[in-house]
């Protein structure tokens, strides 16, 4: 038995709203006992590390927006402009600048709950053991896979936009594609992985080195295994690797299936808070204990407003890998 002794004043007061629907014998030490066994199992859920999940990795997270936002504005850059060599005294310098737009999107609430019914309210009074923490391990996990869906492919019936369907986000024609077809050569797909990289780099004019190369697992698995000719037994990833220090290969099963019509996804960018991040204005949230039918329930919530993208030029995509 963990001896907790923190409550939430707010939980006490459902606690005791409940309390009758409970039987007469529920004293208020009782009510006290179930606050702090509400604030452990809060506790648990924040403190718990649950598994990575990819979006929530690849996609930087901001929240400077304040939890009672219901809208967020920023601007979209394009840089632009040329330099050239000039005489002296020269007045008619060309004009290097940064082309911008206001964008405003919309915050959206997340949410789910959990609770805890009269028999196990009881049985945890009766016995002084914890109430379990599973199922509030389980909104929260609800509430990260969202989230997570939100980071990568938005939603969007509500407006919001993801990392791979964002308007600012380009896609890159690939050479070959199929790379799971058995047909398909190593140096094909590296061809393809050369298009992908260059396609930031051309777009960006150099503006912008890619810094994450991201692939459905089977696709991820076969460039870590398929070897290409003439470079001493090197695989694809090993070989493009050694060409871009720096680049980080990133397993993400989420890719599969992802793109137009089912087709399979790479994406290839420049992680940076300052070229697109998550707009995550409230993290996963537990809010007061309510009495409801026969459950004492913790609502909980999150907030966000989607993938914003500052920079179009930082990513591209392919699809039909």
């Amino acid at each position: 038995m963990d001896k907790h002794m923190n409550y939430d004043e707010a939980d006490l007061a459902g606690v005791l709203t409940f309390a009758p629907t409970m039987g007469s014998d529920i004293r208020q030490d009782d009510g006290v006992f179930l606050a702090r066994q509400l604030d452990y199992v809060k506790a648990q859920t924040y403190d718990r590390k649950l598994p990575p999940m990819q979006g929530l990795v690849l996609v930087p997270v901001s929240s400077d927006a304040p939890e009672w936002a219901e809208t967020i504005t920023y601007r979209s850059f394009d840089q632009v402009g040329v330099a050239k060599i000039v005489g002296n005294y020269a007045d008619d310098l060309p004009r290097a600048d940064v082309m911008g737009k206001e964008v405003t999107v919309r915050v959206k609430d997340i949410g789910d709950s959990y609770g805890y019914n009269i028999n196990e309210l009881r049985a945890s009074i009766a016995t002084g053991t914890n109430l379990p923490t599973r199922k509030a391990s389980a909104a929260r996990q609800a509430v990260d896979i969202k989230l997570n869906q939100i980071a990568l492919v938005g939603d969007t019936k509500y407006g919001l936009y993801g990392l791979l369907n964002h308007p600012n986000i380009g896609e890159t024609v690939l050479p070959n594609g199929n790379w799971l077809d058995p047909d398909t050569t190593a140096d094909e797909i590296l061809e393809d992985m050369d298009a992908l990289y260059d396609g930031v780099r051309v777009q960006s004019y150099g503006v912008h080195r890619p810094n994450v190369f991201g692939l459905p697992t089977a696709h991820y698995s076969k460039i870590y295994s398929k070897r290409l000719p003439d470079s001493n037994g090197m695989t694809i990833a090993a070989f493009f690797l050694a060409k871009h220090p720096g680049l980080a290969l990133e397993e993400v099963p989420e890719l599969a299936g992802a793109g137009t019509a089912g087709a399979n996804v790479a994406i290839v960018y420049e992680r940076s808070e300052l070229n697109l991040n998550l707009e995550l204005v409230m993290p996963f949230n537990q809010l007061p204990a309510q009495p409801r039918n026969l459950e004492l329930v913790v609502p909980c919530l999150a907030r966000a407003a989607g993938v914003s993208v500052h920079y179009p030029l930082c990513a591209t995509k392919g699809e039909g890998i």
